[in-house]
């Protein structure tokens, strides 16, 4: 038999609905056999996909819920610290006012002594409600429950979450905004500590390769901030707007205050590398308020690093002996100035500078360094960092604290609160 007489038969199976079936009876009716269970698992599969949708869509907006929540919560732990914190700067003035008249410093030693109360925020751990009846007890130590309203306490309670507090004194830097204020003898001492400042062997070695002088780049902030379309001789430009016509959007120099320390990044020269090397000792903060305030630095929470660059000329032995000075400053929150002692004898026994050296007697003297330090200060920088489950949100403020009659800080400012916000962002 050979393979050409084998007749090969193969026939389509019938279909229905693209399914195989069985096939036609003589009646004329078709089997539909399997095709219902092909149908059931199709129905389920699709099931299970829906209720799967449902599951993860339900999943993401509980995930979305709860990340609202505590977002909300973080908010309003950030909103408790900052509070907590203003609370204290308020105490630590009234307590500076009316020092050792206050029955809770006397009975814990604290009367006599120059001890900063938001200092002591910096050494606390992160504060949440469970934390109330510490600040409770805290309160009464320091007799402070007839100004601290009793329903504060118990919606710190209600917090769930924690805050962590950070307070440092903007005052302990160069305010480089009363250049702004038009008169001349606050600037020019204003130039004169960033003139110091940027002379540092370290520093000047550094701007040399950024082929800047500390002259050049001091008297292209004044141009920058001051008032005035005069240009500073020493800028090395003949037109305060001179280099910023001919950038690639060009502008014109401010001749206003700075709204903030990062817009020293505008000025020609001051690129990032300066601004990582000298931001840390400038401030914007407070911009000046009456042309015969004076911008000063205060001594008693100076950082080592700048007091080191203003006085170049004290010698080692000087600076070994601040250094002991600032580390019990550190660990027993104690003035290096105590109130008592002239500005000028404070500064001629830590640095043996006299006030005639700067060859003027005169305390206005721009020169005269005694002039350029204080041994309070009115503005303090708060940075709160909240966190609740998973989320963490952070809130930056500098504030100024005002006398409750309504007299601020070297400006006649009425107002019924015992701080002023003068910056304020929160992320």
């Amino acid at each position: 038999m050979s393979w050409n007489s084998i007749k090969l038969r193969f026939t389509l199976p019938a279909v229905e609905w693209g399914f195989p079936v069985a096939p036609q009876h003589t009646n004329g009716e078709r089997k539909s056999r399997g095709v219902a269970l092909l149908m059931a698992v199709m129905l389920i599969a699709l099931m299970m996909l829906f209720a799967a949708d449902s599951i993860v869509t339900s999943q993401v907006d509980l995930q979305l819920a709860v990340t609202h929540r505590d977002r909300i919560r973080a908010e309003f732990a950030a909103k408790s610290g900052f509070n907590l914190a203003t609370f204290l700067l308020s105490a630590d003035l009234a307590k500076d006012l009316t020092i050792g008249s206050t029955p809770g410093l006397q009975k814990l030693g604290l009367g006599d002594t120059n001890i900063r109360l938001w200092d002591l925020l910096n050494q606390l751990p992160p504060i949440g409600g469970a934390d109330s009846e510490m600040i409770q007890i805290l309160a009464q130590s320091f007799g402070l429950n007839s100004v601290l309203d009793s329903s504060v306490l118990d919606q710190l309670k209600a917090i769930e979450g924690s805050f962590e507090i950070k307070v440092s004194d903007e005052q302990q830097k160069i305010d480089v905004n009363y250049c702004s204020s038009g008169a001349r003898e606050p600037c020019a001492a204003v130039r004169a500590m960033l003139t110091a400042l940027f002379s540092c062997p370290a520093e000047k070695a550094f701007l040399a390769k950024k082929r800047l002088t500390p002259m050049e780049l001091s008297a292209r902030i004044q141009d920058w901030v001051d008032p005035d379309s005069r240009t500073e001789s020493e800028s090395g430009f003949s037109d305060e707007s001179d280099p910023y016509q001919k950038r690639k959007k060009p502008f014109k120099s401010k001749n206003g205050p700075l709204d903030s320390i990062d817009e020293l990044k505008m000025i020609e020269g001051w690129d990032e590398e300066v601004h990582t090397v000298f931001a840390p000792y400038l401030t914007a903060y407070p911009i000046w308020k009456k042309r015969e305030d004076r911008a000063r630095i205060n001594l008693n929470s100076a950082p080592r690093e700048l007091l080191q660059c203003l006085f170049q000329d004290a010698g080692p032995d000087r600076f070994r002996k601040l250094a002991q000075m600032l580390r019990l400053r550190e660990t027993d929150f104690k003035d290096i100035a105590g109130k008592d002692k002239p500005m000028d004898q404070v500064i001629a026994d830590l640095f043996g500078y006299n006030k005639n050296d700067a060859g003027s007697a005169n305390q206005a003297d721009p020169t005269n360094k005694s002039s350029w330090f204080g041994k309070m200060s009115q503005t303090y920088r708060i940075s709160i960092k909240a966190t609740s489950g998973d989320t963490v949100r952070t809130l930056d403020a500098v504030v100024e604290r005002v006398v409750p009659d309504g007299t601020a800080a070297g400006a006649n400012l009425s107002s019924r609160a015992a701080y002023r916000i003068l910056y304020w962002r929160f992320l």
